[in-house]
């Protein structure tokens, strides 16, 4: 009876000490890199020109934020800056969705609201938000990491027949076509800056 105690005794123990080890593990666990791209296309519509911006994690600031009762996906390049607000109410428990953008005629039909601005200069440039401008697309969430925090997705804007955000001038600008894509991964969501 003593040996059967005994033996139990160190196969519990063993077992105490292997499960402790494999707990032990998660501080040296790799939380992935965050990764984001966009792309930029200007297309007027009197010569089909076509002007193109391209970022990468490298030339992009970012903020994921989930506080007041809203979460606010902002990206931004050189020139080129996106936003979308997606309110608390709206959003399932794991993130994962696909978000309509809000638009004129109807912006409460969409669930980002959504503004994008083209910069001039240090000091202007052009401005369109999703309550005074006629948008198509979307942003979607297709994996939420609840243990780090981190959601990973794609968006996508697209205006058509709008005044050319690259004008510096206010009288008879061009039209052109604008869209804008991009994705994110593994992006830390925090509650606030």
């Amino acid at each position: 009876m003593k040996k059967t105690l005994l033996y139990f005794s160190l196969a519990a123990l063993t077992f105490l000490n292997f499960s402790c080890d494999t707990d032990g593990g998660d501080a040296d666990e790799v939380i992935p890199e965050m990764a984001l791209t966009m792309h930029r296309a200007f297309m007027y519509h009197d010569n089909h020109e076509t002007k193109n911006a391209t970022y990468t994690s490298a030339n992009l600031q970012s903020a994921f934020l989930t506080e007041n009762e809203r979460l606010t996906i902002y990206v931004g390049g050189d020139k080129d800056d996106i936003s979308f607000e997606i309110a608390e109410a709206d959003l399932p428990s794991g993130y994962v969705g696909n978000y309509v953008l809000k638009s004129l005629p109807n912006p409460d039909n969409g669930k980002a609201k959504t503004s994008y601005s083209y910069a001039t200069s240090p000091t202007s440039g052009s401005v369109f938000f999703s309550q005074a401008n006629a948008m198509n697309g979307s942003v979607e969430i297709t994996n939420y990491n609840e243990k780090h925090q981190l959601i990973s997705g794609t968006f996508e804007l697209t205006m058509e027949n709008v005044p050319d955000p690259t004008a510096t001038s206010p009288t008879n600008p061009r039209s052109c076509d604008v869209t804008i894509t991009g994705t994110f991964a593994n992006a830390k969501l925090k509650a606030t800056l």
